[in-house]
């Protein structure tokens, strides 16, 4: 799946720049396995590599930018279920680990929590699923104060269509109401165009392709 998203001409209200380009690769099971993203404001390549097992289950990832290391995760399964996923920065050096992972039918992560690499509490997050379709969810820092939090509205094709989120920082809370309208629709029924509106204010317009597999 190839997409590109660009910026709206605030002026114009028509297209406008091109802000970025994505392609996403699946597997013959149709789980994603790479993920590219190209940024023309600073010409930066980020490829994340996805370690999928062969009954679907998601082992890690490694991100590169621009051909060098970014971040990466390993996660332990047992008995077909998540128990341990370890972040790493760039140096390779540990800086969270998830535990208490609770996952629903479809193997989706419902909520863990994170720790620094001393065991010390950093966060926990939920997140929320209307059977596999993502609705929201929120995080909290390590004394259960809300720092995230999203509810997703979906139209009758299981897409969004309306994302309200909260923010909250040390001394401040930003609210975020953003609105997703589809333009155009490919011969298999999904999206090709799609136009983003934040607080009432057209966005970005994301043009994307789907090639499917025979």
């Amino acid at each position: 799946m190839e997409t590109e998203t660009y910026l709206i001409d605030s002026t114009t209200g028509k297209m406008g720049k091109l802000e970025s380009k994505g392609v996403e690769k699946y597997n013959d099971d149709g789980y994603m396995i790479s993920y590219t993203n190209y940024t023309t404001k600073d010409s930066t390549i980020t490829l994340t590599v996805q370690d999928i097992d062969s009954n679907g289950y998601f082992r890690g990832f490694k991100t590169t930018k621009n051909d060098k290391p970014l971040s990466s995760m390993t996660v332990v399964i047992d008995s077909g279920r998540y128990k341990l996923a370890t972040s790493y920065d760039s140096t390779g050096k540990e800086d969270v680990f998830y535990d208490e992972i609770v996952m629903n039918e479809y193997g989706q992560v419902l909520s863990a929590t994170g720790h620094h690499p001393d065991s010390s509490l950093k966060m926990t997050f939920k997140n929320n699923f209307d059977s596999i379709y993502y609705v929201g969810g929120e995080s909290k820092d390590s004394v259960g104060k809300l720092t995230y939090s999203s509810v997703v509205k979906l139209n009758d094709k299981r897409d969004p269509e309306q994302m309200d989120e909260t923010s909250v920082a040390k001394d401040s809370t930003t609210k975020t109401n953003t609105t997703y309208a589809y333009n155009t629709w490919d011969d298999k029924g999904n999206w090709t165009q799609q136009t983003i509106t934040e607080n009432g204010k057209p966005k970005k317009i994301v043009t994307r392709v789907i090639t499917y597999k025979q």
